[in-house]
């Protein structure tokens, strides 16, 4: 889920959190996280669809890593976003403005340890996606995520849209692209320096696993702040850079996209070139392709369209045991790497459609539009390791074969 900041960063200013008492060797130092996918409807008012004649929910597949925020703890489920900077979740004042938005709260006015921070101004974002914006004001607190706490920054939301993202939003981008950059011209630091910082972790580095794909709603991934699982790739971890500063607000692939091959069964089909660059973005449940591109795709798999104002489209669900998938080769200075993606993958099953139809996990986005936005439907077929100290994300084709109990391996800087 990319914010949708277009302004480029002025540093005006920097803030910080008060020290942390939790101080470890960062040698040997790393936190392991599962997050675990959830269906969620959006809260946005479902429309009459073109396809069937009937209302379709936007039904989408999220990412959820369990905090607690506070003294006592609150508890709370927030969206892992890799596309966005800062942590935020909606306070009882919410409820009025979005009552679907969540039913879970933070309320600073129940934790000892919040603090307000006026000074970073209007807490004030709104992301890629219709009608999602939110507004509040920041504060500082004890964020506990797998019995870890630090003293972080976040933003607690008293306004929020119909479309506004369920639960809250755990932003954990570069501290280069927080919203209050671009509203008051101060940066504060984010969740991952904050932890770099307090000693926690060795280096402003994390990796992404996200496991299979699965009809249920339970299945875990693995983020590791500070480290690396070595047995959840295959082949070689390639570094690419990425595009520093963003004008996007959101760590993306600084290459000129990646050159995209289909199989369905005994037929293949490459797509037209496109010279983007590509934002890897935990926080979209779709893969937003050029129309052009999406246009031979949505073709050899008869693909219809279902909700013209979301850009969804249906496809039989037949698909999903049909040989072959998409190809994605990346090429950048330190070599290339092809990541596979079966269909299985990307053809999408949803209740409220008919039997036997099912969602094409990718939506059209305009040919000028610049950008790739890889969700979910990309993201589960790859290892992720993101660098912010060498300013580089790296990939491999996935790995759901091995498990071990001690292969996790911390990063230095």
């Amino acid at each position: 889920m990319w914010p949708a900041l277009l302004l480029f960063s002025l540093l005006l200013g920097v803030v910080s959190a008060w020290p942390s008492p939790q101080v470890q060797d960062p040698a040997k130092s790393f936190i392991t996280l599962p997050f675990t996918r959830k269906l969620s409807a959006s809260p946005a008012r479902p429309k009459r669809q073109a396809f069937d004649s009937e209302l379709l929910p936007l039904t989408v597949a999220s990412y959820y890593i369990e905090v607690t925020i506070g003294t006592p703890p609150q508890p709370l489920s927030l969206v892992l976003d890799t596309g966005s900077s800062d942590i935020w979740a909606y306070s009882p004042a919410a409820r009025g403005s979005c009552p679907d938005c969540t039913d879970i709260y933070y309320d600073p006015a129940d934790s000892s340890t919040a603090k307000e921070r006026p000074d970073l101004g209007l807490f004030n974002i709104t992301y890629g996606t219709p009608n999602s914006g939110v507004l509040g004001y920041y504060y500082t607190d004890v964020i506990r995520t797998g019995g870890v706490g630090v003293n972080a920054f976040l933003g607690v939301t008293t306004d929020a849209n119909e479309g506004a993202p369920p639960g809250g939003i755990m932003g954990i981008g570069l501290s280069e692209n927080v919203a209050s950059l671009y509203q008051s011209g101060i940066k504060y630091e984010g969740y991952l320096d904050t932890l770099y910082e307090q000693r926690l972790i060795g280096s402003r580095t994390y990796s992404v696993f996200f496991n299979e794909a699965a009809s249920t709603d339970k299945d875990e991934g693995v983020i590791i702040f500070g480290g690396y699982d070595n047995t959840k790739w295959i082949d070689d971890l390639t570094p690419f850079p990425i595009v520093y500063p963003s004008p996007r607000g959101a760590a993306e692939l600084n290459i000129e996209g990646p050159a995209i091959e289909i199989t369905v069964g005994d037929d293949t089909y490459d797509l037209p070139s496109q010279s983007y660059t590509v934002l890897l973005d935990t926080g979209s449940t779709y893969t937003y392709l050029p129309r052009r591109q999406f246009n031979v795709l949505a073709t050899a798999l008869d693909a219809e369209l279902a909700d013209e104002d979301y850009g969804l489209y249906v496809v039989s669900c037949d698909y999903k045991s049909v040989r072959g998938g998409l190809d994605y080769t990346f090429d950048g200075p330190d070599g290339r790497v092809t990541i596979s993606v079966p269909w299985e993958q990307v053809v999408i099953a949803n209740d409220a459609l008919p039997k036997d139809v099912c969602l094409l996990g990718f939506i059209p986005s305009p040919d000028n539009e610049g950008f790739y936005v890889f969700g979910e439907t990309f993201l589960r077929s790859a290892y992720l390791l993101y660098n912010y100290d060498d300013l580089t994300i790296s990939l491999a084709q996935a790995s759901y074969d091995t498990s071990c109990d001690d292969c996790v391996e911390a990063l230095v800087k």
